[in-house]
């Protein structure tokens, strides 16, 4: 049989840029090749790899689009996996097919329907099966009885049989690890998107009781890893096979078993691979640490949570926060870049919660060595865990879409996530002690301080009392008391110091000039296709193109940037402070991460600025020396204006 597997549609909006992850889905690769063992084919489609690449775009047209590239492939079944983030995609794609081939066996598995099975076959009945927990034990007798939909005698799977919704009893996991196949990586396109690093599946299952958390619920409390020999070997096939030798270990608490990870540095220490983690802070320790470095250790996530005490215990997730720095410095030490992960919107959370959380993200600033990123997220009710068990019949909806939940794309979307909140739980929130606009102020405020960088941001704190919490805690009430309604994003910041330092201070310039360069790097993520080269005409209308910005009379932020790298938590130099210039900040098409400054006299820049709305070249001749005081430009110049791409042909 042929089964299209359909990937998870998953971004993540950071600093207003969709990031998509373009990695194989680890699941579903084992799925194929466990099913190619047994004879069938199994075809992966990854649908964030046409959206990346700018070939489809994010709008009501996408789920028919998916579902028609599915049945291309001219499947005998599909089997989809989805989280609870993203199910609206899932769904609307499985209507699709169901109406294109009603006859078409829809399958469907992962976190979100294993905890829902019930509810999502019961509201959606394009799908009839589904296969709860890990399925490669499942999923040749569950693919190989679709055409017929006996499902009976299947363990651990949910299904509908004349409306009504059976579930069979098991929970399927796999013991041992080592006996799966080498995932089917050859089903991903790893060479045609020249992947420089992939992903690994190290293990599966978590111990701990965190009450936010649906991990456990999934792959269930046993902590298993898979042998060291068994792992080795397969980033040597990935390496002999793909040329790789830089990899991402799947497992979210990969350091449990130091014993075991001791035993996995000693056998790749040799191959001179690099890879990254994720661990608890309190399952490392300095030893530890020291010997993944010294084996390839490049990069570890650590998810903390909460800054709070009082948090740590009532979420159970019962981390000794007194761990936090010094592991930092062993980490870092060791060369290793680092994520911190925090959350904010626990029903619990005081004030003086969420202000320990900020103040211990706003430490972070200050630390050098290795890169050290750190993320706050707003919580979001998971099925399956204690928390949601708690306050289910509480949560409410209000349609806001954070930084993982899928955005609506047909004009029913919303309606439906709200009408069926046993299902789109994700999209829903829990009422708690603070409130609902505060969360959101500061999960969204966060991401556009945070693409400030850690340098700014640490002496944006000298002019605010030094403490990150107050500085975010005086722009809530600041927002709420005079702009309530107003976009929070970056310019929001920029409004905020023109009001509490004045428009002519250095720092209100130095964010300025950061947002506009964090604007180009927006712009310059999104894959589009290059401007096409054409003759140049004063009979055309240009604008100041999209990878460029002009920003008139402000200090020398590159030179006062640079200054506070090299010389952190000391005030700004007063020649640099006033010394002003006009820049023009350009990205050109493909660049993802240089942002290039010209300094352009007072005449130049008035010609830039008149281009920031679409006019002919030979209007702006005819009106240019009179409005400004400077003689018109040559058409040569205007010429190589649009040759850089700092003009473009509207």
């Amino acid at each position: 049989m042929r089964v299209v597997f359909v990937d998870n549609l998953l971004f993540e909006d950071t600093e207003g840029i969709n990031r998509y992850v373009l990695q194989p889905h680890l699941g579903l690769i084992s799925l194929i090749a466990v099913l190619e063992r047994r004879g069938h084919e199994g075809i992966l489609f990854d649908p964030k790899v046409p959206v990346a690449q700018g070939r489809w775009e994010l709008d009501g047209r996408l789920y028919r689009r998916m579902a028609e590239h599915i049945l291309s492939k001219n499947p005998d079944a599909v089997g989809m996996t989805s989280l609870g983030c993203n199910f609206i995609c899932t769904a609307k794609v499985a209507g699709y097919l169901r109406q294109a081939r009603p006859e078409l066996p829809i399958l469907l598995g992962g976190p979100h329907a294993t905890v829902l099975d019930q509810a999502i076959l019961s509201r959606f009945p394009q799908f009839d099966a589904i296969a709860r927990h890990e399925a490669e034990h499942t999923i040749v007798p569950l693919v190989e009885e679709a055409a017929s939909r006996n499902f009976w005698k299947i363990p651990g799977v949910t299904f509908r049989v004349n409306n009504t919704v059976w579930a069979n009893g098991g929970e399927p996991l796999i013991e041992e690890l080592d006996e799966l196949p080498i995932p089917a990586y050859h089903a991903y396109p790893v060479e045609e998107l020249q992947l420089r690093s992939l992903r690994v599946d190290a293990g599966r299952g978590c111990p701990f009781q965190c009450t936010f958390c649906s991990t456990a619920t999934f792959f269930g409390r046993k902590y298993r890893l898979k042998s060291a020999k068994r792992l080795v070997s397969e980033l040597d096939f990935l390496h002999e096979r793909y040329g790789m030798s830089d990899f991402a270990l799947s497992h979210d608490l990969f350091t449990v078993n130091k014993h075991k990870v001791r035993e996995f540095c000693d056998a790749v220490e040799s191959r001179g691979y690099t890879w990254k983690c994720s661990a608890r802070m309190d399952c490392v320790d300095d030893a530890l640490l020291e010997r993944m470095a010294a084996a390839g250790c490049r990069s570890i996530y650590y998810g903390i949570e909460a800054g709070s005490a009082r948090m740590q215990k009532i979420s159970k997730k019962h981390l000794d926060l007194e761990l936090f720095h010094p592991r930092l410095d062993t980490t870092q030490r060791a060369g290793m870049s680092v994520t911190v992960s925090f959350i904010t919107g626990y029903p619990e959370e005081r004030e003086e919660d969420q202000a320990a959380t900020l103040d211990l993200i706003g430490s972070c600033f200050s630390r050098g060595q290795s890169p050290l990123n750190a993320q706050l997220h707003l919580l979001t009710p998971e099925p399956g865990t204690e928390l949601l068990q708690q306050y289910r019949d509480r949560i409410a909806y209000d349609g806001h879409i954070s930084d993982f939940n899928f955005p609506s794309l047909e004009p029913d979307d919303g309606f439906v996530t709200e009408s069926s909140p046993g299902v789109f739980v994700n999209h829903h929130y829990f009422p708690s002690v603070l409130p609902r606009e505060r969360h959101i102020f500061v999960t969204e405020i966060y991401q556009a301080l945070y693409a400030l960088g850690h340098p700014l941001l640490e002496y944006l704190l000298l002019y605010v009392g030094g403490s990150f919490s107050g500085l975010i805690n005086a722009m809530f009430e600041w927002w709420c008391g005079e702009n309530r309604g107003v976009s929070i994003d970056g310019p929001l910041i920029e409004t905020y110091l023109h009001r509490v330092l004045g428009p002519r201070h250095h720092l209100t310039a130095l964010v300025s000039y950061m947002i506009q360069a964090s604007e180009l790097r927006r712009i310059a993520s999104q894959y589009r296709p290059v401007v096409q080269e054409s003759d140049f005409s004063a009979g055309q209308a240009y604008r100041l193109g999209d990878g460029s910005r002009l920003v008139r009379d402000i200090p020398d932020c590159p030179r006062m940037l640079d200054h506070l790298v090299e010389h952190p938590r000391q005030r700004m130099p007063l020649g640099l402070r006033r010394k002003r210039r006009n820049f023009l900040l350009q990205m050109m098409p493909g660049d993802r991460d240089n942002v290039r400054n010209f300094v352009v006299t007072d005449a130049v820049a008035s010609v830039l600025e008149s281009f920031q709305r679409p006019q002919k070249v030979s209007d702006f001749c005819r009106a240019f020396p009179g409005s400004t005081g400077y003689p018109a430009p040559s058409i040569e110049f205007l010429e190589s204006l649009v040759s850089r791409r700092v003009l473009q042909p509207v």
